[in-house]
């Protein structure tokens, strides 16, 4: 299984971007005692375009994070990974959804080392992505991302109300879940949205409170880039 996932990794990672319309994204998030930045892409096959067909989806990131192990000892996560994934969305006036499937290659070094921790060292897991908007009650939408590694209890959701305002910016409230086996976590902000930055990238800033589930809540901030191409 794991050969199979590696093979369809590095055969993703090298196919032609096919595509001449896609989109960049990227972004950071930090509190203080989670880290995450990332950088990808989605673009769709041949015969298809984003939001409507099939779509190949390639992605980098690094996360950092600490867990209490005992009460006199905390361990120290760092993990860097990279993604290919194939995926199907479908988009209308009122909304759109799109849902995907990868391998996801990730390396973890933990300090100190902890034998109970399956995640150290390399590891090639598969990945669902399921994601979409839709229109609720007039001038709101709601938004969420949902994630989970394939016989891995690591997993990440985010859900999101959203209003535009005169001015063309999206406001609104976020709350978001992570963890896995060691590690939980759960977030509670706000976010402003589409702030345009030159001809057509646009900016999301949002800020909140982040609780994990073994220290005190913290503040957590963080920016998100979205260019079409």
């Amino acid at each position: 299984m794991s050969r199979l996932l590696l093979a369809s990794l590095l055969l993703a990672m090298n196919a032609p971007a096919w595509a001449q319309d896609g989109i960049a994204l990227a972004g950071v998030e930090a509190s203080r005692d989670n880290r995450y930045a990332y950088l990808g892409t989605v673009l769709p096959v041949p015969g298809s375009q984003l939001g409507q067909g099939y779509v190949q989806r390639y992605w980098v990131d690094y996360v950092s994070y600490s867990y209490e192990k005992t009460p006199q000892l905390e361990i120290d996560t760092r993990m860097r990974a990279v993604e290919a994934a194939l995926g199907y969305q479908q988009s209308s006036a009122s909304g759109w959804w799109g849902a995907y499937l990868g391998a996801r290659y990730a390396s973890t070094r933990l300090r100190p080392d902890d034998p109970d921790n399956d995640d150290e060292g390399r590891r090639l897991r598969a990945k669902l992505q399921f994601e979409g908007e839709t229109d609720m009650a007039a001038g709101w939408r709601i938004n969420g991302i949902a994630s989970h590694l394939i016989g891995d209890a690591n997993y990440w959701a985010r859900l999101r109300l959203q209003t535009q305002l005169r001015n063309q910016l999206r406001v609104g409230p976020e709350v978001l879940v992570q963890g896995d086996s060691n590690y939980s976590a759960y977030k509670v902000g706000v976010f402003v949205g589409n702030i345009v930055l030159g001809a057509s990238t646009a900016l999301t800033l949002k800020a909140g409170v982040s609780k994990p589930e073994d220290d005190p809540a913290s503040a957590y901030v963080g920016a998100e880039f979205y260019i079409p191409f």
